[in-house]
């Protein structure tokens, strides 16, 4: 059976451990530096924000930051990337996808309602990239959960926005070329 990392330090992942138990995959949940040898994919789940400091940012908006989290989940990134392994971002997880490759972050949206957190998920359309994985899954058109305050600003480099919400918000990511794929949405 495959084993899948799911590396968290401050975030309940116990749904992503259940999902993929129902796939037969062997999930491991670690808040440490794993051996990226053991494992055929690497999940990044949703947390808090990412340290503007590895960005290059001075912090305007980000909280709830846990800096060693963010450092365990970047070199674990740059391991599974090094090895093509398969990287499933979420939320936080694609974020941090993101600026792994580079790319920075908008640091708060709290103007754009439809994206945050309002005591309950709240729900939009997105429409996806023709010739994207997420295409191929779902068509045109997703309507998908939304419960965060930050954002890709720019792209990092090698990734391709492949899902936008109907005010440019980037929603979905995927690599050129290796099997990396980030979703800011929760499925």
């Amino acid at each position: 059976m495959k084993k899948v990392l799911i590396s968290c330090t401050t975030h309940d992942a116990h749904n992503y451990q259940y999902a993929l138990q129902k796939l037969n995959i062997i999930p491991i949940l670690s808040d440490k530096i794993e051996n990226e040898q053991d494992f055929d994919g690497l999940l990044l789940p949703g947390g808090g924000d990412i340290s503007p400091i590895f960005y290059h940012c001075r912090n305007h908006g980000s909280n709830n930051i846990c800096v060693t989290e963010d450092i365990i989940q970047l070199l674990l990134f740059h391991r599974f990337l090094e090895n093509k392994k398969p990287i499933l971002g979420i939320c936080k997880g694609m974020q941090l996808i993101n600026v792994a490759l580079n790319g920075t972050l908008l640091q708060n949206l709290s103007n754009e309602k439809v994206h945050t957190w309002q005591n309950k998920d709240t729900y939009h359309k997105t429409t996806l990239v023709p010739g994207s994985l997420l295409y191929t899954l779902y068509g045109e058109y997703l309507l998908v959960n939304s419960a965060h305050h930050q954002a890709i600003q720019t792209l990092g480099q090698n990734l391709i926005a492949t899902q936008y919400a109907y005010d440019g918000t980037i929603e979905a990511i995927e690599h050129n070329s290796l099997p990396i794929l980030g979703l800011q949405w929760h499925p």
